[in-house]
């Protein structure tokens, strides 16, 4: 079923494909990720037995980008063709928006063909669609084979109901994305006519064009692929099974209790979460790897050493975020005020608080360079030019030593979550000598976004201001909940936001505050209003009494 997210603007939905055993599903699947994502920034997840038949299912997500305004995501799933699998097949069709029949052309599998298509039409059944208004595109696979059946013998057997049909040898690619595309049209024209989505910008008459036109600049934009059209997806998850224990664990054809559903249902619910997290994962790695290859190339370029100490510090800060994106994965969230516990006998601690006891000021990061005599070829070394902060007479401070990594907090709310993001900016806080001061009171509850992204685009705000402010400067960070009104097509709407804002010296000229608010920033200002967009959210300047200036960035109130 399709999901909205109208403040983020943007649409999931669900393609399956359907058909006899060995009809080329997996394989159209592995075409589409070798030819839109050939350098693999996601995973095709796939649960085979030991001679590479589908057991359980297919899982390819897929991002089409913006589409009249909305993030598409389209979650593409094979079913497995063996007849003993059909209680599988009709729990992965379960909530399909559109599907892909792919029949095998040779005129010796009309009638596995024909069994299939009825049993597709069946399960559509049991899960409450309607085929004939379910949206279905046809393709006629291994036309390179001889014996086939003719077009007219095929329509007439299949495509009773007139819809788009395909020839394709999906082994070479060939009338693969053809196919997809066409499903994609109709199925996001049926749910644009279905939800009445012409009032908010996605106009049924011009979905082919726009579907079109975006497949056009996916493609485009795609790097070019590498191996031959054998070499299949380059970037493959496959959890292989030994057939008789394929046999033992799933339901055969004749099992269709409420049961062995529902424990269907989980399974799909747990792979599909596993590729969503690999993916989110693959995705921010590659994105902070080459974030930290292009600051090493400015380290070593630049001899300035202030430029040096801000690149090593981007390096550090992209380092701490990747290193704990690895370490949240598979943990759930621990309620608001609380902290993850400690888990047994693994020998990991929850990550180290930074120290505010003494401190009335609530000063968290007021970190300090290394001191000077850093060993020579140690980059960290660029740290001992900058002057050290101020030190602070009410409480103990953290300190930054060169070479160690920067420490990590607990998200205890959006105050902890703050730490967090001080903790990964702290190297270049440190060059800075640039002091944060929190005023978010513990516990405060965070707006409603992915905290990884959030706690990143923090991260990016406190690199980008330590680098425009002086030398010895203080950022101020306060939160409140604030009513924003905001105008759109159906008029106003009044909507709660989480205004975060952080207070700083007059660093920012107008020019500055005007690139960061088009996204033309290339720097971690860039990054941060980018990251904020994608939250649903929009950032404001606002002077302050003696010249100062307060960066506020407004999120989704949860």
């Amino acid at each position: 079923m399709v999901q909205f997210n109208f403040s983020e603007r943007t649409i999931k939905a669900k393609v399956v494909y359907y058909g006899p055993a060995q009809s080329g599903k997996t394989t159209n699947l592995e075409q589409i990720h070798r030819l839109t994502d050939p350098e693999g920034a996601n995973r095709l997840i796939s649960l085979n037995t030991a001679q590479d038949r589908t057991l359980f299912f297919d899982l390819l997500p897929f991002s089409l980008g913006a589409v009249s305004g909305y993030d598409f995501k389209i979650q593409l799933y094979t079913v497995p063709g063996q007849v003993q699998y059909n209680a599988t097949r009709r729990v992965v069709l379960a909530g399909a928006d559109a599907v892909v029949f792919v029949a095998d052309g040779q005129k010796s599998q009309l009638k596995e063909n024909m069994s299939a298509f009825e049993n597709m039409k069946v399960n559509l059944l049991a899960n409450r669609l309607v085929p004939e208004k379910v949206p279905l595109v046809l393709q006629y696979n291994k036309q390179d084979l001889p014996d086939l059946l003719a077009r007219g013998e095929l329509d007439k057997a299949l495509n009773f109901w007139g819809r788009k049909a395909f020839a394709a040898v999906a082994s070479r690619g060939e009338g693969v994305l053809e196919t997809f595309v066409a499903v994609v049209q109709e199925m996001l024209a049926a749910i644009a006519v279905k939800y009445s989505l012409k009032e908010k910008g996605l106009d049924p008459a011009i979905v082919p064009e726009v579907v079109a036109q975006a497949f056009s600049n996916l493609l485009k934009n795609a790097p070019k692929a590498t191996g031959p059209p054998s070499a299949g997806s380059p970037a493959r998850v496959v959890l292989a099974h030994p057939a008789d224990v394929a046999s033992a664990t799933l339901p055969a054809a004749g099992d269709s209790s409420p049961v062995s559903d529902e424990l269907l249902h989980r399974a799909i619910r747990s792979n599909v979460e596993l590729a969503e997290t690999l993916t989110d994962v693959v995705r921010e790695v590659n994105q902070g790897l080459a974030t930290i290859l292009s600051q090493a190339e400015l380290f070593q370029s630049h001899r300035d050493e202030g430029k040096r100490a801000s690149a090593i510090g981007s390096i550090q800060q992209e380092a701490a975020r990747l290193r704990l994106i690895i370490r949240q994965i598979g943990q759930v969230a621990p309620p608001i005020g609380q902290v993850a516990p400690t888990k047994r006998g693994t020998g990991i601690l929850p990550p180290t608080p930074l120290t505010r006891e003494g401190n009335p000021t609530g000063a968290f990061a007021a970190v300090r360079p290394a001191p000077s005599g850093a060993p020579v070829g140690n980059p960290t070394a660029a740290f001992a030019a900058v002057r050290p902060a101020p030190a602070n007479p009410t409480g103990p401070v953290p300190v930054a030593r060169a070479g160690s990594p920067p420490e990590s907090v607990p998200s205890a709310g959006l105050d902890g979550l703050l730490s967090e993001a001080v903790a990964s900016a702290r190297a270049v806080l440190a060059a800075r000598s640039v002091s944060v001061e929190s005023r978010v009171a513990p516990g405060t509850r965070p707006p409603r976004c992915p905290l990884p992204s959030l706690r990143r685009a923090a991260a990016a705000l406190l690199h980008g201001l330590a680098v425009t402010l002086s030398p010895g400067s203080v950022i101020a960070i306060r939160a409140e909940r604030k009513p924003v009104l905001l105008r759109g097509k159906d008029g106003e709407v009044k909507r709660d936001f989480v205004m975060l804002a952080l207070g700083h010296g007059a660093s920012l000229s107008a020019a500055d505050q005007q690139r960061m608010l088009q996204g033309a920033d290339p720097g971690p200002l860039g990054e941060a209003y980018r990251l904020v967009r994608e939250m649903g959210g929009f950032v404001r300047f606002a002077p302050l009494p003696g010249g100062a200036l307060e960066t506020r960035v407004f999120l989704p109130a949860a």
